[in-house]
């Protein structure tokens, strides 16, 4: 035996040898699926533990539980987590998603839901007698040796926040597919006692004790919860005959449950307390016989639980009820339940009453929102609430919210909140004009007082403790107290400082650099400027104090609050604040100390030419994780006690010694106008500076800043930068500083110079030179190929070729007309077609589209929600009249960026395929050659090679 063990380990060095000698190869789009993620990182309580998931762009991932000291991992594989869209513009829905693995509270077991392979999913898919998706596992991991227990079929699981040793895990259903076929047929669970009314009815929930294994199994359970330090498990029982319909709540490793309230209904959202001493949730009991049951708030006091009602339809008002799609909660200090009331849902009207009446929409001057805005927004109009707390301790009902004040935030103790609506401005902010109006409220009694009207700009903020609300106007924070009512000039003491972004190049209000944070109580607010971090004391009695002693401004490095207790809404003056620094000129980051109440330059903890993340700390011990790259280096995970000190514990993607990759650099040039500005040059891993390379520039605004991000091998409508230079290209991505009026020149004058540039140093083929950019770099690409013929070939997803009919036009998606971008955002026109038609038409592709000579190809959805698909109509149109190279691609239904995983790579395959025939003198590809005709439409996609999917179609065979 051991001389087969010393054989095997001969053999698989010889085999690591051989891999580590083999030549490096180029990325393909086959090796992109291969790719792995880091998700859903968590760090056990005791900081002894890391639980994470690699999950590949498309495929079967696995969990990995890792110490954080010594060499202890173990892996278990997870199935299908990798899922790919696949449908072109499907919603994503996260509760379809997988769940993230956990820790137990006690630090002693990983609990995740293992899925079935790809295969299996793809036949499910196929298989037309028995459709669905297959069921998940779910796993225990003991930490101490590793061991996993299996169990199968389980919905969904869940673990108390704080305390405890237990999991609740929700079964699946006995027969599936007879549940399913039931559905089909009217209902396995109709309640044929209550008239034939359809109800769902519940599955087999079971509590589980980790430690010795020991399981309560409880019938009919639609949903559950524990309260955080587990003291409690909730839970709401459906049956079929409604016999045992309630609302129940059970001691952890006692054999009895308490009904809180049962009988014949449906009953939801079920919460408890922090503190776990009180449950509400909403039922129907005492009017389900009705044909539109009315649902009642109910409250509990844990001690003798029996549930009261405490709200009823009325409860509030004349024709209010209680929603019961609306979300039920207790405020952070369990002093008052928040729910949400609502008017009766309109029904829809039936579909044959309208067949021999005309449908059509009216457009009215006078309406708040245009007709395809209250289209996008209907189901959320529909489905809107007015919230309402329930005091507990006076028993009072005090309704915040309402038509005309939609918006409320409750401070934690529920004593005060702050109302916000933007209604009276809704018509004026179409062209971007509009504001908010913004109320204190006394939430015990629903008194309201008028703090700041028509804010614009930045929204304002209630503090946690609910003392102050702050805001930004004129480029000064205030803040308004409750207590005295009285609002104070925040920053009118500190001169020469600006806490409105110093940079900003849009015809708009400057936004804020931001708040880091409050202190205990309320006792100061934490605000950046563009370098510093300031405490200020919101009543205005003490001055203003700069944390990092402005050493920030002086070093040319930005400093900002790193939030380690998201548990807890304040920042505990007394322990060192953890900062994250940025030199925006070098593009290091690193971290470093300041303390609350003190003016010192912050303490450097460590400074290095990487991309951290944002770390995390165990709620009971110092130890921390963080990832850690750079555009070479994977964002691996890293673990220590101090972040100058880090080891290494993950390994995402070892195969990326395989293939060739890159290196990024900073470059500098000026601007046609003076400006000196930075940008990012991506270089294959065997540059030659001796040779001359196809270039292709590719810009969104500003870029520089993410130097050192690692960017996975993959492809969509945006060039990858690490597939491009792995297949032999530079890319070039310049910063693009703007002149309000003039967004296609700016581009200009910032682009061709720093083009210029890098041709000046001899390795960059003149006449190799690519374009490429989407939606706002879609634009600006369109732009410059009618002002320079220099490029050789140019790619334009989704590009605004006519800023006169784009400024008319749609965002479809939301419904909202285009006018407040041309005015006052992104396109920075600055004005109307009326005030400035002038620009309109000199920034416009269109209007000189004679002068393109670049071949362009363009991608343009029919189903984008953000810039309507005609203006790539237009442009194509344009180009064929004057027999210009242009092609048009339209992946049906898909969105602004594709969101099918074959679109995606499709337009990536094509894209690359035009830039390499036009850049490399590569073989021309058939669709270029002779299009696709409509009766052909997705044949070519058939037999299409290994890597290189096919395009969406709804007439592929």
């Amino acid at each position: 035996m051991s001389r087969l063990r010393l054989a095997a380990a001969l053999l698989v060095t010889a085999a690591s040898t051989l891999a580590a000698q083999a030549p490096k190869r180029a990325l393909t789009p086959a090796d992109w699926d291969h790719w792995n993620s880091i998700t859903g990182t968590a760090v056990s309580q005791d900081g002894k533990w890391v639980v994470y998931s690699l999950t590949p762009q498309d495929g079967d991932g696995e969990m990995v539980v890792r110490a954080t000291t010594g060499t202890a991992e173990y892996r278990v594989p997870r199935g299908f987590i990798g899922r790919p869209q696949m449908q072109p513009g499907a919603r994503f829905d996260a509760s379809a998603g997988p769940a993230p693995a956990q820790l137990s509270p006690d630090s002693k077991y990983a609990v995740a839901l293992l899925y079935a392979p790809k295969s299996e999913f793809e036949k499910a898919r196929l298989d037309k007698k028995h459709p669905g998706a297959p069921k998940a596992t779910l796993a225990l991991v003991k930490l101490a040796d590793g061991t996993v227990t299996k169990i199968a079929n389980v919905k969904s699981f869940k673990l108390p926040r704080d305390a405890g040793s237990w999991v609740a895990y929700l079964m699946e259903s006995e027969d599936s597919a007879a549940a399913r076929n039931g559905a089909r047929n009217g209902g396995a669970g109709a309640d044929t006692a209550n008239g034939g009314k359809h109800k769902t009815v519940g599955t087999t929930l079971v509590l589980r004790n980790l430690e010795t294994g020991a399981e309560a199994r409880i019938a009919d359970v639609l949903a559950y919860t524990f309260d955080d330090s587990a003291k409690y498990l909730g839970y709401t029982v459906s049956t079929k005959d409604g016999a045992r319909d309630g609302a129940y709540v059970r001691v952890p490793g006692q054999d009895r449950e308490t009904a809180l309230l049962s009988g014949k209904g449906d009953y939801k959202e079920l919460v408890f307390d922090r503190a776990g001493t009180q449950a509400a949730f909403l039922a129907d009991r005492d009017d389900y016989a009705s044909a539109h049951p009315q649902y009642t708030l109910y409250y509990a006091a844990l001690k003798s639980p029996v549930a009261e009602p405490v709200a009823k339809a009325g409860a509030t008002g004349a024709g209010l009820l209680v929603a019961d799609w609306g979300n039920v909660s207790f405020t952070r200090s369990g002093s008052a339940i928040q729910f949400g009331v609502a008017r009766v849902r309109p029904d829809t009207v039936p579909h044959d009453s309208l067949y021999d009446k005309a449908i059509f929409d009216l457009w009215t001057w006078k309406d708040k929102e245009l007709i395809p805005q209250q289209k996008a927004e209907a189901s959320r109009e529909r489905n809107a609430t007015f919230l309402t707390l329930y005091h507990v301790a006076t028993k009072k009902l005090v309704q915040l919210t309402d038509d005309s004040i939609p918006n409320a935030t409750v401070a934690m103790d529920g004593r005060t909140a702050m109302e916000t609506t933007d209604l009276p401005y809704a018509i004026e902010s179409m062209w971007g004009e509009g504001g908010t109006d913004v109320y204190a409220v006394d939430a015990a009694s629903g008194k309201r007082a008028l703090v700041k009207k028509k804010l614009m700009g930045e929204r304002a903020q209630l503090s946690p403790g609910g003392r102050y609300i702050v805001y930004m106007d004129g480029g000064h924070w205030f803040a308004y107290a409750f207590a005295s009512g009285r609002t104070v000039d925040l920053t009118a003491a500190i001169p020469g400082v600006r806490f409105d972004q110093e940079d900003d190049d849009h015809p708009d209000i400057a936004p804020a650099y931001g708040t880091g944070g409050w202190t205990t109580g309320d006792r100061s607010l934490l605000l950046y400027d563009r370098y510093d971090v300031w405490e200020v004391d919101p009543s205005g009695a003490r001055p203003p104090l700069v944390l990092t002693d402005s050493a920030g401004r002086r070093d040319h490095v930005t400093y900002r609050v790193v939030d380690l207790d998201r548990d807890d809404p304040f920042i505990d003056p007394s322990r060192p604040l953890l900062l994250h620094a940025f030199n925006p000129d070098t593009k290091a980051a690193g971290f470093a100390w300041a303390q609350p109440g003190k003016r010192r330059a912050p303490q450097s903890i460590v400074m290095a030419d990487v991309a951290w993340g944002t770390p995390q700390q165990a709620r009971h011990a110092p130890q921390l994780v963080v990832t850690r790259g750079t555009f070479v280096d994977f964002p691996n995970l890293y673990t220590g006690t101090s972040l100058a000190q880090l080891t290494r514990i993950s390994d995402a993607n070892p195969q990326q010694q395989e293939f060739l990759w890159g290196s990024v650099e900073l470059v500098h040039w000026i601007s046609s106008d003076g400006i000196p500005l930075q940008g990012l040059l991506y270089k294959p891993e065997s540059f030659d500076p001796s040779k001359k390379y196809p270039m292709i520039t590719y810009y969104y605004e500003r870029l520089s800043d993410g130097m050192h991000s690692y960017i996975p091998p993959g492809g969509r409508n945006i060039i990858n930068p690490t597939h491009y230079v792995s297949n032999g290209y530079l890319i070039f991505e310049p910063d693009i500083p703007y002149e309000i009026g003039y967004p296609g020149p700016s581009a200009m004058k910032a682009v061709i110079p720093g083009v210029q540039m890098l041709l000046a140093r001899g390795y960059v083929d003149p006449n190799a030179l690519g374009l490429q950019g989407h939606s706002w770099g879609g634009y600006q690409t369109a732009y410059m190929i009618t002002q320079t013929h220099m490029f050789k070939a140019a790619m334009a997803g989704a590009p605004v070729a006519d800023m006169f009919s784009a400024y008319g036009g749609i965002r479809w998606q939301s419904g909202l007309n285009r006018s407040f971008q041309y005015e006052h955002t992104q396109s920075r026109i600055g004005g109307s077609i009326w005030q400035a038609p002038l620009r309109y038409l000199e920034n416009s592709p269109l209007f000189w589209a004679d002068k393109i000579t670049t071949p362009l190809l363009m991608m343009h959805n029919d189903g984008d929600g953000s810039v309507p698909w005609y203006q790539g109509i237009e442009m194509y149109i344009a180009l064929r009249r004057l027999g210009k190279e242009v092609y048009l691609i339209d992946y049906n239904g898909d969105e602004h960026n594709p969101t099918k995983r074959a679109n995606q790579k499709d337009i990536a395959m094509r894209m690359q395929q035009f830039f390499d025939y036009h850049l490399r003198g590569f073989p021309e590809p058939e669709w270029m050659v002779h299009g696709i005709p409509y009766l052909q439409k997705g044949r070519d996609q058939v037999g299409h090679p290994a890597g290189e999917p096919a395009a969406a179609s709804h007439d592929s065979p």
